[in-house]
């Protein structure tokens, strides 16, 4: 499903709105709601709007999506972006969020990572109740380029390439899809690399399949 809005308050209006419903969702079928979230300059607003809604916090179930491999009080590091426009925002126990952490290697915080996610989702027809992503204009989403697209682990890792800077961790395409429900948030510059991926052009963002909704922004602002 593709939604289209006019402007980007009303897309990331409309990111909330469809979180709300699928936290109200799963709350009411299961008294729990998990979730994956992307980092990135894009969700910041998104987060901002989610602070200010009723949520009961200690009912959600946070993961991150992906993480490069850098410290957490590094300027690129998303557990950085999750905790300055989020995490520090929200009364919610810290059992409840699942990070990828900076450890020894990188093979290290992905094992360590792996067995985190795979403990939670182990017996679950979903893997969580959504997903959060956005989409590169090459077609990448969450870490997953066309180096590491085929890895089949829960949780994979991508080392700096051509493709883009830093050693990266990202959850598996199998979870991504295992997902209940997946919502890209796509300003106006995606739209040429959407048409791309929504005509079956092989990027990794194509191969994220069922129960997909991509928002996007059609004007400039």
């Amino acid at each position: 499903m593709v939604i289209k809005t006019r402007h980007e308050k009303e897309l990331f209006d409309k990111a909330a709105e469809i979180f709300i419903e699928e936290y109200k969702s799963s709350i009411s079928e299961k008294g729990r709601f998990s979730v994956a979230l992307s980092g990135g300059s894009t969700p910041k607003e998104l987060f901002k709007r989610l602070v200010k809604m009723q949520i009961n916090w200690k009912n959600v179930d946070i993961f991150m999506v992906d993480e490069r491999y850098l410290p957490p009080n590094h300027a690129d590091s998303n557990y950085r972006l999750l905790w300055d426009n989020l995490f520090s925002r929200i009364n919610i126990p810290i059992e409840n969020l699942r990070t990828i952490k900076y450890m020894e290697s990188l093979e290290i915080s992905r094992m360590e990572y792996e067995k985190e996610v795979e403990d939670f989702i182990k017996g679950k027809k979903n893997s969580f109740d959504l997903i959060v992503l956005g989409m590169g204009r090459d077609g990448h989403t969450a870490s997953l380029f066309y180096d590491n697209l085929e890895m089949t682990g829960t949780v994979v890792p991508s080392l700096e390439s051509k493709y883009h800077k830093y050693n990266r961790i990202s959850l598996g395409l199998g979870v991504i899809n295992s997902c209940r429900k997946k919502m890209f948030i796509l300003k106006n510059d995606k739209k040429e690399i959407l048409k791309l991926v929504l005509s079956g052009k092989e990027h990794p963002a194509s191969f994220v399949i069922k129960n997909v909704i991509y928002i996007i922004n059609e004007e400039d602002k």
